[in-house]
């Protein structure tokens, strides 16, 4: 009942895409620039030091990621 509170989990950030504003007065999502990540993800870590920042070229390795298992589990077949 007392107990310790549970930390959190750091928040993720996507830093990919970004929302811009419309002509017609709406918003939408766009892609980022390399340059424009990496600022974004200079900025976020400053703030949060902990906190997990989704870049490309991190989205491109966890994509990748299944490659690995495949290639795994292949290895295990065949012992």
């Amino acid at each position: 009942m007392f107990g310790r509170k549970k930390k959190a989990p750091e928040p993720v950030y996507d830093v990919t895409r970004k929302t811009v504003k419309t002509w017609l007065g709406g918003t939408k999502t766009v892609p980022t620039t390399k340059a424009e990540q990496k600022a974004m993800k200079a900025e976020i870590l400053k703030r949060n030091p902990k906190a997990v920042v989704l870049d490309s070229k991190a989205k491109k390795q966890k994509e990748l990621e299944w490659i690995d298992r495949i290639e795994e589990f292949d290895a295990f077949m065949n012992d």
